[in-house]
């Protein structure tokens, strides 16, 4: 019953990635029937689209009154994105060079917005009121995005009208499976954390965020193949800059979050934080991420994994 339970995970977080794909070429193509600018579309591949899992994710756990399964998986797909997902793939690379000012400058509006989110939590509650601030940080933060891309903005070209309705179709129906999908995700994580005796905590945490995490390690991938590096730390600072904010935001709005087992918690922001601030200072020391520091990283995910599972 335990590996059913894991397979079903497994296999609804395929599901839940692939239709977040699906929402990705269905978004790309519609953007352009509106004429939104490139940096646009590259923000919502980079940040929106990327964190569809785990907002769908987000959303299931609230509606079953669970929404600590989202908290963690919120944590747990930061915390991958900065170590497990950007250590791998600079480890690909062979070294990832961070020369444009405003990537280093959105290091550090990523950054501030983590931290807030993080201070809204130390009290034990992420009230419905906190929702709403943090959504609200989420639009200034889009707000300074588009001011910084607007000289760079280019409109894209019409594409053929007939693709219309097939992509809106196309839209629909991965939204239909990305909430069917997520739903399944906590219903099965729920058990699996009753069957195995560990905090819910635990399994959003790493479980549920490694599989809501796949967009942003395929993101990467595939910038890197088509010579769009700097789009690898766009999608890794969307994607924590949505979680963070707008995921957390709408979660709390439907059902506040509760933080019970807060050593869990602790544990998880300390090595969020201190895996943040290793990222900035590899970041701005030579302008230059280096594939050995992309094995330290990669490493320190190995060991928050372990010592999370020793103190549980």
């Amino acid at each position: 019953m335990t590996l059913s339970y894991i397979v079903i995970i497994v296999l609804a977080s395929g599901v839940l990635v692939k239709a977040a794909h699906w929402v990705i070429k269905s978004l790309i193509y519609l953007a352009q029937r509106m004429k939104i600018s490139e940096f646009v579309i590259a923000f919502i591949l980079a940040g929106i689209a990327t964190s569809l899992p785990e907002l769908f994710v987000g959303i299931s756990s609230a509606l079953n009154k669970t929404p600590i399964l989202s908290l963690s998986n919120v944590l747990g797909s930061n915390i991958a994105n900065i170590t497990l997902i950007l250590g791998i793939t600079i480890i690909l690379l062979k070294g990832l060079n961070i020369k444009i000012k405003n990537i280093r400058r959105n290091i550090i509006y990523t950054g501030l917005l983590l931290v807030y989110s993080l201070l809204l939590c130390l009290d034990g509650v992420l009230s419905r009121l906190d929702g709403a601030a943090l959504l609200i940080s989420f639009i200034l933060y889009n707000l300074i995005l588009v001011h910084q891309g607007q000289d760079q903005s280019k409109i894209i070209t019409k594409t053929k009208k007939k693709e219309l309705a097939k992509n809106i179709l196309l839209f629909i129906t991965s939204i239909a499976l990305l909430l069917f999908s997520a739903q399944i995700i906590v219903m099965a994580a729920n058990n699996l954390a009753i069957k195995l005796n560990i905090p819910l905590f635990i399994v959003g945490l790493f479980m549920i965020a490694i599989g809501t995490s796949l967009p942003e390690l395929i993101f990467g991938i595939r910038a890197a193949r088509q010579k769009h590096k700097d789009m690898i730390l766009g999608g890794i600072l969307g994607s924590i800059a949505v979680n963070s904010t707008a995921v957390l935001g709408i979660t709390a709005l439907i059902y506040p979050i509760i933080i019970k087992n807060t050593s869990l918690f602790i544990n998880s922001i300390i090595a969020l934080l201190v895996a943040y601030v290793f990222f900035g200072i590899f970041s701005y020391s030579r302008k230059r991420i280096s594939w050995q520091e992309g094995i330290i990283l990669l490493f320190f995910y190995i060991t928050f994994t372990i010592i999370q599972f020793l103190l549980k």
